[in-house]
């Protein structure tokens, strides 16, 4: 009898033991569980900053590049690389202002937006470009062939196109303010003027005379039609 009181008496504290070590065991589960997210959540912001250096690398990588294609065919002749070049330097939002890019073969460049102030494009083929809301003022763009180019917004504000080609180019809402040589264009015809932004003064008489659309646009001279028809102009 007593030794049956003795172990009764001994088997509540055995059971407080089990249930204390139980209890001790999921404290450090969860100690583990809660630092091991820690540290995921601490290595992910890791490797997202180190994502953020690597494609800021990345980006200055590629623009150095780009302005290596354009300073070394300076002066040149042909496409050399500076079409895709200025293109991934406008999609980049770099600053064209005051590149270079005389005698270039640039055909349908999209340089939509970009920043050209000062630039240089004399006697460049810039046939089918895409210039829409770009900063011309002031360019040179002397003897260039801006045929079937779109300028719709453009600010071609002091731009020097004497000898210039505009034939079917789209230049609806562009600021002509202070054209210069704009009687010395060489041609202008199906040139698209609706809109056209503080146009010297008879410049719109002159280019309808030459052939320009001053009027409404109609859909059979939509602007992928004028790029179509007039590519070889």
């Amino acid at each position: 009898m007593y030794a049956l009181l003795q172990s009764t008496a001994v088997a509540p504290n055995s059971l407080t033991v089990i249930d204390f070590l139980a209890d001790f065991v999921k404290f450090w589960q969860i100690i583990v569980f809660v630092f091991g997210a820690y540290q995921f959540w601490a290595n992910r912001r890791e490797r997202l900053a180190a994502d953020k250096v690597r494609e800021a690398q990345e980006l200055l990588d590629s623009n150095y590049q780009a302005w290596l294609v354009v300073n070394s065919a300076q002066g040149k002749g042909g496409s050399g690389g500076r079409i895709d070049a200025l293109t991934n330097l406008a999609r980049n939002a770099q600053s064209l202002a005051g590149v270079n890019v005389d005698g270039a073969w640039l055909v349908g460049v999209d340089l939509r937006g970009a920043d050209l102030a000062h630039a240089s494009f004399k006697d460049a083929n810039l046939q089918g470009a895409l210039l829409s809301g770009a900063n011309l003022k002031h360019a040179n763009l002397e003897g260039a062939n801006l045929s079937a180019a779109q300028l719709e917004g453009t600010m071609l504000q002091g731009a020097r196109v004497s000898g210039a080609r505009f034939s079917a180019a789209s230049l609806l809402r562009a600021d002509l303010a202070d054209l210069v040589g704009w009687r010395e264009i060489a041609a202008v015809n199906y040139a698209r003027l609706q809109e056209i932004q503080r146009a010297p003064h008879g410049f719109r008489e002159w280019a309808v005379e030459q052939g320009a659309e001053g009027n409404a646009v109609s859909e059979d001279m939509s602007a992928e039609n004028f790029s179509t028809q007039f590519r070889a102009v």
